[in-house]
């Protein structure tokens, strides 16, 4: 019977089990004939839906579906079920075993593929990482990198945060930034700078106070922070 893998087919063998008695307007090999098709019927609408790689797996899912009684639709019915043996034969097998290779070769090269692809867009996110593989391009021209675009792209640096794939701490750190680069006065910085320091000193961790109070004079002094 043919499994889901075109040109591999497993090797079946079954056993109908009769529960009851034969319908009596039936000869004996009319019964065995209809029962027999019902349970080929059954075994290969299963199979076909099959890997041929495990077939212990197969062999279970198969003696599972045939064991359920089912009914002839005669008078009276008659209640039967199988059971049933699932195989390779050794074409087949050997059909497996090159089918499981390549599938393994394929597998590798999906997965080196993605992991190339993965790491070229997590370098190129960098904007400084792509302006890079720009100017060591063939046709990259450094005559028309003017002090005005050299500012630009400095300031664009600058301001870029790049994603926080190492987790919510990160990101923590990045929105704080961000509200205290909201303010434009020096003292609604300070207050921010000192409740954050008491805080940390509310929760015994004096070393990080005082280097936000440190932080906090540098920011009041910009001759100090140029």
């Amino acid at each position: 019977m043919r499994s889901r893998h075109e040109g591999i087919g497993f090797h079946v063998v079954m056993a109908a089990i009769v529960h009851s008695d034969p319908p009596y307007a039936m000869a004996a090999q009319e019964v065995i004939d209809e029962v027999r098709a019902r349970v080929r019927h059954h075994a290969a609408d299963v199979l076909q839906h099959c890997e041929a790689f495990d077939l212990p797996s197969v062999q279970d899912r198969c003696a599972r579906a045939l064991s359920r009684v089912r009914s002839l639709a005669c008078d009276p019915p008659l209640r039967f079920a199988a059971t049933v043996v699932v195989d390779l034969l050794p074409d087949d097998q050997a059909a497996v075993v090159v089918l499981l290779a390549a599938q393994r070769k394929q597998a590798l090269e999906d997965t080196l593929r993605r992991q190339k692809a993965q790491a070229i867009a997590e370098e190129l996110a960098d904007p400084a990482t792509a302006l890079l593989h720009m100017l060591q391009g063939e046709k990259a021209d450094w005559s028309k990198a003017t002090e005005d675009k050299a500012a630009s792209l400095a300031r664009i640096f600058a301001q870029y945060r790049p994603p926080h794939p190492q987790g919510s701490e990160y990101a923590l750190v990045e929105v704080v930034r961000q509200f205290l680069d909201s303010f434009t006065e020096p003292e609604p910085k300070r207050m921010l700078y000192e409740l954050l320091a008491g805080s940390m000193r509310a929760a015994n961790r004096p070393q990080q106070a005082v280097s936000v109070e440190q932080l906090m004079n540098l920011s009041a002094d910009p001759q100090e922070v140029l």
